[in-house]
């Protein structure tokens, strides 16, 4: 069980692209200069959450206590946090740990609201994050959440049947959650800015041939927002993932253009797990910005599934050969390009 247990968050740790950023060698911090990079710290962290909770759910401890009342109620299950056990809920308490070039603090709390286990076709959890602070040691700038989130298991199962060599497995989670961002930037312990985000996404799981090398991932932005509604002088995005206010006060719209998906590239469940093809797009309003006279809006876009040839040639493959993202940077002024760059990152 263990061993699943590992393999199964070996292949969920690859959903952490699935946010505004550019992915890098290196996870990005609120000390990037742009607000870009700033919300895809943000974002990722968010992934770090879900996979916590993820952790937790297929724990021995967790199965322990849901069919006993007087199992042990604390457990330390994560390298992090301390979770507080209560029959299908739990917390996960921060006490400004020391977590690699982090410090966590606040709590998170989970409650299971519909169903009698996650498992169950239409559970829901209920995840309220409580002042849960990430501090940064580079700078001593940090990211707090407040709000509520929502996880729908859509199909029901459970995700550890995804390694038990059933056929055509597929597991579906709807997230949403309206959360509060507060930034602190100047390195002082000033909260500057709060900000309001919106978070639209479907993680589908499958594993069509049962075995190792048949499981793989898709992400999908879960929402549309109109033309025009969200940021001046923009076509509908069809597949928007994130929305709300950058850092920096602009409207940004994440729309996943084409959906995120992996594939387990090895020959056991501990991969890798290789992301294959995608594209998301980052769109920001400038309209009111310094920058109005010259553009009024920008976008940012990573389309993965490449290969790096050289500085100036990298070939789209979407197989498991893939290395990286073709990164596309756009100025534009009332609809009209006024400025573009494209680059090569690595996964």
């Amino acid at each position: 069980m263990k061993k699943l247990t590992l393999a199964l968050f070996i292949g969920i740790s690859v959903s952490t692209f699935f946010s505004c950023k550019k992915k890098s060698t290196t996870e990005p911090t609120a000390s990037t200069p742009s607000s870009t990079a700033s919300d895809a710290s943000a974002s990722n962290e968010l992934d770090r959450v879900y996979s916590d909770i993820e952790t937790v759910y297929n724990s021995q401890q967790y199965q322990d206590t849901t069919v006993n009342p007087n199992a042990r109620t604390t457990a330390a299950i994560l390298p992090c946090g301390i979770v507080s056990l209560n029959k299908r809920n739990f917390t996960i308490t921060y006490g400004g740990v020391n977590c690699g070039s982090r410090v966590l603090s606040g709590s998170i709390a989970v409650t299971l609201i519909k169903g009698n286990l996650f498992s169950d076709s239409g559970a829901v959890l209920k995840i309220v994050y409580n002042n849960y602070q990430v501090l940064y040691y580079a700078n001593n700038q940090s990211i707090t959440y407040n709000g509520t989130s929502y996880v729908t298991n859509a199909t029901g199962g459970a995700l550890l049947t995804l390694f038990t060599g059933a056929l055509n497995v597929k597991l579906s989670h709807r997230v949403r959650a309206n959360l509060a961002l507060t930034y602190d930037t100047t390195g002082k312990g000033n909260a500057n800015v709060t900000r309001a985000w919106n978070v639209f996404r479907l993680n589908t799981y499958t594993n069509t041939n049962g075995s190792a090398t048949g499981i793989t991932l898709t992400i999908t932005g879960d929402t549309s927002i109109a033309a025009n509604t969200y940021i001046t002088g923009t076509a509908t995005y069809s597949s928007a993932s994130e929305y709300g206010i950058s850092r920096d006060g602009y409207n940004f719209v994440c729309n996943l253009t084409t959906p995120f998906y992996w594939a387990n590239c090895g020959t056991d469940y501990s991969g890798p797990y290789i992301l294959q093809h995608g594209q998301l797009d980052y769109s920001m309003d400038l309209s009111k910005s310094v920058l109005a006279a010259y553009a009024t809006s920008g976008k940012w876009s990573a389309i993965a599934g490449y290969d790096y040839v050289s500085a100036t040639q990298y070939n789209f493959i979407g197989s498991c050969s893939a290395n990286g993202y073709k990164i596309c940077d756009s100025l534009f002024k009332n609809n009209t390009v006024v400025l573009s760059a494209s680059s090569f990152q690595p996964y």
